[in-house]
């Protein structure tokens, strides 16, 4: 059985190990704060073991600024993409390392998504979207065909992008919102249906 490393250790991670097939985790890699010294498994992600710098890992966690600086501070260079025995990634659709695709989810043709991406339980993307780097699809959200997201976006528990919408870079979708406009406002967060925006974050999504 393979062995891989998960960065980050909260439910993102422990939901992820539990739909792994073929894979072991060998450790969870943390912040040195978060590392809890009696847990063999837990080690600080500036000082892993040379073995463990050469495992291949994913970042199992739902913020996209915090995936994104686990990625970053790690010492390796190897990722490996995981997609649940019970998710529909069509063959033409093509997954960026890093990323993750949980159970139920659906993925349909001519489909791009970048590096280090989370599609979650039961999120569906539709046919020749493209979805950016560090991008978080929530469980139950759906997404229509021809939409395109930037980097870091976040898109909220059960909401709806309508088809050929473009969304920014960091922008956050509320959870249940539904989105009929483009959002061109880098950061900013949109809320309700149809979806506005209410006001605009200094990065992307940190806390959820």
């Amino acid at each position: 059985m393979e062995k891989i490393g998960i960065l980050g250790a909260g439910g993102q991670a422990d939901e992820t190990e539990s739909f792994l097939k073929g894979k072991e985790v060998d450790f969870y890699a943390l912040t040195k704060p978060y590392v809890d010294e009696n847990n063999k498994k837990h080690i600080d992600i500036i000082i892993p073991e040379e073995y463990q710098r050469l495992l291949p890992v994913v970042a199992a966690i739902g913020s996209p600024t915090v995936r994104k600086d686990m990625v970053e501070r790690w010492a390796g260079d190897k990722f490996t993409t995981i997609i649940a025995e019970y998710a529909y990634v069509d063959k033409s659709s093509v997954i960026g390392e890093g990323s993750i695709i949980a159970p139920q989810a659906v993925i349909t043709t001519n489909v791009e998504i970048g590096k280090h991406s989370i599609i979650n339980v039961a999120a569906s993307i539709s046919h020749n979207c493209k979805l950016g780097n560090y991008v978080t699809v929530s469980p139950g959200a759906h997404i229509a065909g021809n939409v395109e997201l930037g980097d870091g976006v976040f898109v909220g528990i059960g909401a709806i992008i309508s088809n050929n919408i473009k969304i920014a870079n960091g922008v956050v979708v509320g959870a249940g919102a539904v989105v009929i406009r483009n959002v061109d406002i880098e950061n900013s967060v949109v809320v309700g249906s149809p979806a506005k925006i209410i006001k605009q974050n200094e990065g992307w999504l940190s806390e959820i």
